[in-house]
């Protein structure tokens, strides 16, 4: 079985598609087609179904799904280990973070890393309501609350607190509420509750 194979499988699966994974991996659409054949050939088993939508795993894909995952993180960590301290640091890192979180903070701060190591790429890309770290939608995900499926690695990062604020035109013209209940004679902006990132928040 080639490691190049199951690499490309990886990216059909998680694309949903074959030209989809062709244009991620660069690679010709008939080349991506050509690999999935020659695995599928090699594990005697079909990996997908071909529909008009896209690919869709087989059982028996979703079954070697589970089993190249693992692959592709072994491989991870063996780069990790056996690379040399002196080696730079390369290739393309997608983080996902929450808007306010990537624009404020992390934005600012990439210029430094990326100055550092000059082959490495930084996407950031805001967290929608759903996405899937074991599709590589993104590789790092800062989150509010701790995932709770796949084989990931989490650690909590800080603290932090909600509160509520108000211009100080606003607090001249309607003065601060002291007790909850006086909230109600104020306008608040809030989120729009059927959007809302995280339940925690709500």
């Amino acid at each position: 079985m080639n490691w190049d194979d199951v690499r490309i499988f990886l990216a059909v699966a998680r694309a949903g598609q074959i030209l989809g994974a062709a244009k991620r991996l660069e690679l010709n659409h008939a080349t991506v087609s050509r690999r999935i054949a020659a695995l599928e050939e090699a594990l005697r088993t079909k990996l997908f179904r071909r529909l008009t939508t896209g690919s869709e795993l087989t059982p028996a894909g979703e079954r070697f799904l589970d089993i190249a995952e693992r692959m592709e993180s072994d491989m991870i960590a063996a780069r990790s280990t056996v690379a040399g301290e002196g080696d730079d640091i390369s290739g393309t890192v997608r983080i996902g973070a929450p808007d306010g979180f990537g624009v404020a903070f992390l934005a600012k701060r990439l210029g430094e890393l990326t100055a550092l190591h000059r082959e490495l790429t930084i996407q950031l890309v805001p967290v929608p309501r759903s996405f899937s770290l074991s599709r590589r939608e993104a590789d790092i995900a800062i989150t509010v609350e701790r995932p709770t499926e796949g084989r990931l690695v989490a650690g909590k990062l800080v603290d932090y607190t909600l509160g509520l604020f108000a211009s100080r035109a606003y607090a001249e013209a309607h003065s601060l509420p002291t007790t909850p209940a006086e909230l109600g004679r104020h306008t608040l902006i809030g989120y729009v509750p059927d959007l809302i990132v995280s339940p925690s928040l709500d």
